[in-house]
């Protein structure tokens, strides 16, 4: 390939590309140093703002490691491995649950204490169905996230209709119960890793990551369920496009 870096694409995505595929190919080997933005700059002829950006997304990217007087060093030659998805719409949530596998490995029935409800955003003192379990994608049994699904008392007979676990369970309480899915409320916050959580995930605890809740409404105006996930802050990405009104 040419050192021009000349396409359609901005040139710092050309040239994040391009460094991505040498790490890859193991021409920097890890731990090993990486070239300075001069020498990239003399390199492919670009100006230091392209050269910085690109080497920003392959930071973050968790590719290399830069330090003010270290350097630049190689950490790995492919990204962590991490689960990206976009949701634009009630029907995205589908497709979410089509490319992911939910492992349930506890059930039981719950009443919420204050503290599980003000989490859930639930009545306290309400009775919930709750199945919870590791989540993974189809080719790839390192858990993404952990879930926790929380069913109101008046649909908790979904458990004897659930069967396989690779369809979302909303859609299941849809279709039994004879209610249309009306209204979805998702809220991410960063919070530490559960200790309790940790081992299940491979991870530390007490490290970064992203707690996402998620509460169904029917169409008849039915709270019907909630569900928690935990995600390694270095195993979720979401695309969130915007795009203005005409």
């Amino acid at each position: 390939m040419s050192k021009s870096l000349r396409s359609k694409q901005p040139l710092y995505q050309k040239l994040h590309d391009r460094l991505a595929a040498d790490l890859a190919a193991g021409v920097y080997p890890v731990g090993g140093r990486f070239p300075t933005e001069h020498e990239l700059c003399a390199r492919y002829s670009l100006g230091r703002h392209t050269v910085r950006e690109a080497l920003r997304l392959l930071q973050e990217a968790g590719l290399l490691s830069r330090q003010a007087g270290a350097g630049t060093v190689v950490l790995a030659g492919a990204p962590p491995e991490s689960y990206s998805y976009r949701i634009d719409s009630i029907n995205d949530l589908t497709d979410y649950a089509r490319a992911t596998i939910f492992d349930k490995k506890q059930e039981g029935v719950v009443t919420l204490r204050s503290k599980l409800a003000e989490t859930l955003g639930a009545e306290k003192g309400s009775r919930w169905l709750r199945l919870a379990g590791p989540r993974h994608t189809q080719d790839n049994e390192q858990p993404v996230a952990w879930t926790e699904i929380y069913i109101a008392e008046p649909y908790v007979d979904v458990r004897y209709n659930i069967g396989g676990v690779s369809r979302a369970i909303y859609q299941k309480l849809s279709e039994q119960f004879k209610f249309s899915i009306a209204r979805v409320e998702r809220r991410i916050a960063a919070v530490a890793m559960p200790t309790d959580l940790a081992s299940e995930l491979s991870c530390d605890s007490g490290s970064p990551s992203l707690m996402e809740r998620r509460r169904y409404w029917s169409d008849k105006g039915d709270l019907f369920e909630i569900t928690l996930s935990f995600h390694p802050g270095d195993r979720f990405h979401q695309t969130i496009l915007l795009e203005r009104e005409t």
